[in-house]
């Protein structure tokens, strides 16, 4: 199957998924437009690969951010404590900030 007919169908399943529509139903439609079951069920594997995919890397960002930004909060506090400053901001806003990245995270990758 040429990269032309693979993008094709990739942005028509985007399309009926963007409209609301189950994967049952997507792939269902495919199947309304003539294609053979294989090559339907080969389009829509592929897709879900390629999303999925998208999801994992866009997921494993989110975590690395968030873990940055606990580690720093951990460090600025440490500096802080020491030099007798206020930091509230560094132990509550950036541990509050890398908490819910890391947990967004672990959702996008659990999901």
């Amino acid at each position: 199957m040429s990269t032309v007919q693979l993008q094709d169908a990739f942005q028509h399943i985007n399309t009926l998924k963007q409209q609301g529509l189950t994967n049952e139903e997507i792939l269902q439609r495919l199947l309304e437009t003539g294609l053979p079951n294989e090559v339907a069920q080969q389009q829509f594997d592929e897709w879900k690969k390629i999303r999925n995919e998208k999801k994992r890397n866009s997921a494993f960002i989110y975590c690395g951010i968030g873990i940055f930004l606990l580690t720093t909060g951990f460090f600025f506090t440490l500096i802080l404590f020491n030099s007798n400053s206020n930091f509230n901001f560094a132990l509550y806003g950036l541990t509050i900030i890398g908490l819910v990245l890391v947990f967004k995270g672990m959702i996008d990758l659990m999901s």
